[in-house]
């Protein structure tokens, strides 16, 4: 049980990671906007902003998207090294991290409108699922 548990764990972190390392690439080395910006304006929308307020927007989509990939990264190591060997440290503390992750998720998409609720919701099942099974498997006696 905890195994499939992980996996779901697994499988949630690296569904974030996809999408934040092609945000910061290409924000970074393509010289391309955020592709939030273009979910919420329109190309004409997009080139009537100052260059000012574009930088200040890719800044903090390339620092958000980087912290999601440093919170990938590091949950990927504690789902293996500590959830997987039965460590309730690491169950207790993936689920503060990956829910405060999900929240901020949520409440970013509130700020624009609700752009793609279905992602937020697939999220949070996939979350739901994964900790409910490693529940099962790490304090089932």
């Amino acid at each position: 049980m905890l195994k499939i548990g992980c996996i779901i764990l697994t499988t949630w972190a690296i569904l974030n990671l996809i999408p934040s390392s092609i945000i910061v690439i290409h924000t970074i080395f393509r010289g391309g906007h955020t592709p939030a910006l273009y979910s919420i304006l329109d190309e004409q929308e997009v080139g009537a902003l100052s260059t000012e307020t574009l930088a200040s927007v890719d800044s903090i989509a390339v620092f958000a998207n980087g912290t999601n990939i440093a919170l990938c990264l590091l949950s990927l190591f504690v789902i293996w090294m500590g959830l997987y060997r039965r460590q309730t440290w690491a169950f207790w503390g993936l689920l503060v991290s990956f829910t405060f992750a999900l929240l901020a998720g949520v409440g970013g998409d509130y700020e624009v409108g609700y752009q793609a609720p279905i992602v937020n919701v697939i999220s949070g099942g996939i979350l739901a699922l994964g900790f409910a099974i490693s529940a099962a498997g790490i304090f089932r006696s």
